[in-house]
């Protein structure tokens, strides 16, 4: 449909109609069992013609789309201008074929891998009848007690943004008119990371410096490689929550950003104002979060009921009601719904699609770059061929591998490490007592992970830590397995196993992934995204920590910033992980000038100095030694993933930018950067210091 056709449609449509176009409600109002897992389906009392007019269906995992085509043709028919919902869904880290949970995706510092990722979910969710997912999550996380990490990229705003960035790219494909291609919707805008002391839905309280510099970033890189929709924060800014929060979404998104896309709540947002006490009814809350920026209500009931009322009493404009609707009715046509709603219509289909063997492998290679090795004494990993072994803990023959948000993912079809090992034969599973090794499974529970699901002890249940105790204490050499959400506090059990893999929620495949793994098949690749605290008393932690006016000194027992009772240090770095092979990183040659134009290059050689093929990434880090407000210790902001061969050694280039060195004040104006520049190429954020640069 041509722009001047959408500006037809739309002088042509009823008020009812275009109020209609902002409302999102759940799919049960035309399919029982079709509805969203979020929350459950509330009578509202609507009429059949509000119905039929609304924009947007929220669905579950079990999209249908047979039936999904049926409620296109049933609001063709009854609908005067027939106008197709957009069908929106969580479309996470897969749709019938899971991969590994994005925090562990991330692990992987690989975009390529990110965008397959995506693209496989994409397929099988445009085959189901979905036409827009609820990804990426561009929210930096940095504390483990808030469940939501698991659907985060880390603490590192830069890998945020790429891998925000990848997965837009990936569900969206080359046109989102493909059969193939689904909208995306990036959220939550913005700094939801921050909750209080980690609970769900509590308040947020950042500074603008804060957002610019941190949590803003990754959000402007999805939205410029193409995301279509944002959703605001259930969090506020400024005590203003952000479904109302004009700031936010017109001063900064729409006036300074330029961005043209729509805005949608989360669920039931709008009308948590009045819970805020901002709002003294649906009315109010209404009127407030449009006249801030937001174009679709989600799930509160708010638009559908009255904004015709806002409308006819002059309270907002027809004019304004106009934009709101014509983003909506233009990211239906850029999907091409207006000619063809439903992008296949055909149950076979779908189950094809969804079932392609194609997807597990991906889903595969995903998981085996997903898992972080994080502790291998005396080279007890890889397992020897033909070894006894022992599958203890709660999770040894657990299905529920695929994490929180696993859409239509089914642990039926989702082997467990007992099933692969068992088939494989590759050892001789056994009792402990008679164990060359044990393998202890353990964690968290799937469900435990994700929204509303914070803990104040991200921790080993006192259960499962004594079992890993109690089997340390029969002498034999233990393997824990570690299957969680974020990162979990392990500092007070970790020297009871001799090997730890962080194999996350790792999807479909994940079991089979962990057994190749182990047994050396593979070599493990992965790279934490998050820090893993020693202690809870360290949370929230992360290696890009901002400057103290009394820095710690271990040399030292001064009044600094250092805890009594507890190390500074975390259990593991961001960006630490094991490889079965070793590496070197050397011969560090920069430019001696970095100009806004002229790029730098940094020459990094790396060498695979150990006896197997292996991969690593390798991560750089910078620090201004000067600025005009103070800033992050040390903040990464580029890395390379690279494989060798047995004594390989090759050369890696960076090319740092200026822009990646300026810093945001409190107004978004940048402060560029002048002076010395730390440089540190590495395999985490302990790597020392080993290059400079002459910034200009």
């Amino acid at each position: 449909m041509t722009h001047e056709a959408l500006l037809a449609l739309l002088h042509d449509l009823s008020l009812e109609e275009k109020v209609g176009q902002l409302c999102q409600i759940d799919m049960s109002s035309f399919l029982a069992d079709s509805g969203s897992p979020t929350g459950p389906m509330a009578q509202y009392h609507l009429t059949r013609e509000q119905i039929i007019s609304v924009g947007s269906l929220i669905c579950g995992g079990n999209a249908d789309a047979e039936e999904f085509a049926k409620v296109h043709e049933t609001i063709r028919q009854e609908s005067k201008h027939g106008i197709p919902p957009l069908i929106m869904s969580d479309v996470i880290h897969g749709m019938r074929t899971i991969f590994p949970i994005p925090l562990a995706t991330a692990c992987a510092f690989d975009e390529d891998m990110v965008e397959e990722s995506a693209s496989v979910a994409a397929r099988e969710a445009a085959a189901s009848g979905i036409h827009v997912t609820f990804a990426p999550m561009a929210d930096v996380a940095r504390d483990p007690r808030w469940g939501r990490c698991m659907e985060s990229a880390g603490e590192a705003p830069a890998l945020c943004g790429a891998m925000a960035a990848a997965t837009v790219r990936g569900f969206r494909g080359s046109s989102l008119k493909d059969d193939a291609a689904v909208a995306t919707c990036c959220k939550h805008f913005a700094g939801y990371g921050l909750v209080e002391a980690g609970r769900e839905y509590a308040p947020v309280d950042v500074s603008r410096t804060e957002l610019y510099n941190t949590y803003f970033p990754p959000f402007r890189q999805a939205l410029d490689a193409g995301c279509d929709m944002i959703m605001p924060a259930f969090t506020p800014i400024d005590r203003i929550p952000a479904v109302a929060n004009r700031w936010l979404l017109k001063t900064l998104l729409r006036d300074t950003w330029q961005w043209k896309g729509s805005v949608i709540s989360d669920w039931g947002a709008t009308c948590e104002l009045i819970n805020h006490h901002m709002a003294a009814d649906l009315k109010e809350a209404s009127l407030l979060a449009f006249e801030a920026g937001l174009d679709m209500d989600m799930m509160s009931f708010a638009f559908i009921g009255q904004l015709k009322a806002l409308v006819e009493e002059g309270a907002i404009s027809m004019e304004a009601l106009d934009q709101a609707v014509l983003r909506i009715l233009m990211l239906k046509n850029n999907l091409g719904l207006f000619e063809k709603p439903a992008k296949q219509e055909s149950r076979s289909v779908q189950q094809a699609v969804c079932h392609d063997p194609a997807h597990r492998e991906a889903a595969r290679r995903a998981a085996l770059k997903s898992c972080v090795l994080l502790r291998n004494e005396h080279h007890l990993l890889p397992l020897k061929a033909g070894c006894k072994v022992a599958l203890c803990g709660d999770h040894a023959k657990s299905h529920a591998l695929l994490g929180a948000w696993s859409a239509a993912g089914d642990t039926a079809e989702t082997p467990s490490l007992y099933d692969v090992f068992e088939g494989a034969g590759c050892v001789q599973l056994c009792a402990a007592e008679e164990a060359d090794v044990i393998l202890y499974a353990t964690g968290e529970v799937q469900d435990e992970t994700g929204e509303c699901a914070s803990k104040a002890y991200p921790m080993l249940t006192p259960a499962q830590r004594d079992e890993l105790i109690r089997l340390k204490h029969m002498g034999k050499p233990v393997v824990m397995v570690l299957f969680c959400g974020r990162p979990m506090v392990l500092g007070d059990v970790v020297d009871s196993c001799d090997a730890l893999l962080n194999a996350w929620f790792p999807g479909s495949e994940g079991a089979e992934a962990i057994r190749m793994l182990l047994m050396g098949e593979e070599n493990p690749s992965g790279h934490l995204s998050m820090t893993m605290p020693r202690s809870l008393g360290q949370v929230p932690i992360h290696h890009d920590q901002l400057s103290s006016g009394r820095p710690f000194n271990p040399q030292a027992a001064g009044f600094d910033t250092r805890y009594r009772d507890e190390s500074n240090d975390p259990l593991y770095p961001f960006g630490f992980g094991l490889s079965y092979t070793t590496f070197q990183i050397d011969e560090i040659q920069s430019d001696d000038e970095l100009t806004e134009a002229s790029p730098a290059h940094v020459v990094v050689r790396v060498s695979n100095t150990g006896e197997r093929s292996g991969s690593t990434v390798v991560q750089l880090y910078a620090h201004m030694r000067h600025v005009r407000q103070m800033a992050p210790l040390r903040t990464l902001i580029d890395w390379q993933r690279v494989s060798l061969e047995p004594g390989e050694s090759v050369a890696i280039e960076f090319t740092l930018e200026l822009s990646q060195l300026t810093m945001y004040d409190a107004e978004g104006q940048a402060l560029i950067p002048q002076g010395v520049c730390d440089l540190s190429a590495g395999e985490s954020a302990a790597a020392p210091w080993n290059a400079q640069i002459l910034v200009k």
